[in-house]
């Protein structure tokens, strides 16, 4: 029924065309009001902070929807990061009710750049009423209302809060492959309010970057279901030697092959939010997090890959929709973490359960 629902609204909205829209225009407002007047966007937060209480698993039935139709909304990161963040370190404040309500839009900020790329080093400093420093591939800021900072005070991590197109704030937009965008955005003497600090901050970052994680997963599970769908429809259909090509039985091996990784990535992702959702173990929900990315990511760039090859050249054309199937698979992968980062991050997690055992 959720996921019919969520389906429904996403069709209604426009389908799959809307991701060829959003490269000139974005996502769009109205839709994201839809999905919060649904509960959509308050899904995994608890009933007494305004949420739905139905946790990751339900999230993850979502937004397999989302990677479905392609849907442009910063559905992912508004529910895990922005309000995951705002639930955890400061549940009181009357910002985490107009975010679930939709009334505004949250941006959660926390990765640097560095000389070799990603830094794990925070440069970013609050002094109690101004904020200096920048942040990089921030993820629903385009259009957002607020802006949630995660920054230095001394030597605690702080979350801040300020206005989006607040004085002191600049930002240089990147767009990516599928028409996605992201934010590096740069503040000087930029004037915000203090929402939470001290280790609260960074054991909330920690969490909410796992469900991310793990939703992201999801989303690429339903990316790779679609796009595995309508190969299967263009192989009954396409002819060749007066018989359609999915007759064939090497095409047939092929798509029970990748019908098999759909169906185990599927499986896998699942199994790990249902698992995060009643672990208390912040190693244990990492490691999940990862596990369900890594499959997640090789099997969506697998199964896009192999469905260009199968569409034959029509498949590169901007006309046929499997094309923006494989960039949504790339951009997924790629944003926090792709499948060997996440790899690595898992066996790094366990050696370390494995050592305090």
């Amino acid at each position: 029924m959720l996921r019919g629902s969520v389906r429904t609204l996403f069709e209604r909205a426009g389908g799959i065309a809307r991701a060829r829209n959003a490269r000139d225009k974005g996502w769009d407002r109205q839709v994201m009001n839809e999905l919060a007047h649904a509960g959509v966007l308050g899904v995994a937060a608890p009933e007494a902070v305004g949420g739905l209480g139905m946790g990751l698993t339900a999230a993850g039935v979502i937004v397999e929807e989302v990677g479905r139709a392609l849907t442009p909304e910063p559905v992912v990161s508004a529910i895990a990061l922005a309000i995951g963040m705002i639930q955890r370190v400061c549940p009181g404040d009357a910002m985490l009710a107009t975010a679930i309500s939709g009334k505004i839009a949250c941006a959660l900020a926390w990765q640097e750049r560095g000389l070799r790329g990603y830094s794990d080093q925070m440069a970013c400093r609050f002094d109690g009423k101004v904020l200096n420093g920048s942040k990089a591939w921030i993820a629903g800021a385009v259009g957002a209302d607020q802006l949630l900072v995660v920054a230095q005070n001394d030597s605690k991590p702080v979350l801040v809060a300020l206005d989006a197109d607040g004085k002191g704030i600049y930002s240089e937009l990147r767009r990516q492959s599928d028409g996605s965008q992201l934010c590096d955005i740069g503040f000087v003497d930029a004037p915000g309010k203090l929402l939470a600090e001290g280790s609260v901050v960074s054991e909330a970052l920690s969490t909410v970057v796992a469900d991310a994680t793990a939703l992201a997963a999801a989303e690429l599970v339903g990316v790779s279901a679609k796009a595995l769908e309508l190969t299967l429809d263009y192989v009954k259909t396409r002819e060749q030697f007066g018989k359609p090509i999915g007759s064939f039985q090497v095409i047939q091996h092929r798509a029970v092959d990748l019908y098999v990784a759909q169906q185990v990535a599927e499986a896998g992702v699942s199994e790990a939010l249902a698992r995060m959702d009643v672990s208390a173990d912040q190693g244990a929900r990492i490691r999940e997090a990862s596990r369900a990315k890594a499959r997640a990511c090789s099997t969506a760039k697998r199964i896009t890959r192999e469905s260009i090859q199968l569409h034959g050249a029509v498949g590169y054309t901007d006309e046929f929709d499997i094309g923006l199937f494989l960039n949504r698979a790339l951009v997924l992968s790629a944003w926090l973490g792709d499948a060997a980062y996440h790899r690595a991050r898992w066996m790094d997690a366990l050696e370390a359960n494995e050592a305090g055992r």
